[in-house]
């Protein structure tokens, strides 16, 4: 059995999480990788990044709303296709939280992009290349405003 991609692991993380987003409390994880994905993704939930992404973007979704908001204010979150945001928090997330490994940012941000190209459409990877790259730009102050606690939840998990 072959190990999974990171690319192949973003993708399948992005699905748990748009899944997380439509059942809220009633999702199980294990019971979606089981039920979901072939053999090769069943590792994923003992997988260090996938799991450590999956908590951590949705315990920190206050925060990933709130880079969103900064970045891209003429955009309405609650009204955003949740596939527009879910490439950008599992990049932000990286970028800014990650501690099981270390992803280059340039990887993080082009990694958005292709989930997008993927998931969304043409116009979104514009809004997620401008967002990734204002946040790359402003990492450490970002950190230091987003640590406030001032972040309201929009309730997408």
């Amino acid at each position: 059995m072959k190990k999974a991609s990171r690319h192949e692991t973003r993708e399948c993380l992005l699905q748990a999480l748009y899944a997380r987003s439509v059942l809220r409390d009633r999702f199980e994880l294990a019971s979606f990788l089981e039920s979901y994905f072939d053999e090769r993704f069943s590792h994923l939930s003992n997988d260090a990044y996938f799991s450590e992404s999956f908590s951590g973007i949705v315990g920190r979704e206050a925060e990933l709303c709130a880079v969103v908001r900064k970045y891209a204010p003429k955009f309405d979150i609650p009204m955003m296709p949740v596939v527009n945001l879910l490439p950008i928090f599992i990049a932000a997330y990286e970028m800014l939280y990650l501690e099981c490994d270390a992803v280059p940012e340039k990887v993080s941000i082009d990694e958005a992009i292709e989930l997008t190209k993927k998931f969304s459409d043409e116009q979104s990877k514009t809004l997620v290349n401008g967002v990734l790259n204002s946040l790359k730009n402003d990492r450490t102050s970002l950190k230091t405003e987003l640590s406030d606690g001032k972040n309201p939840a929009y309730g997408i998990f």
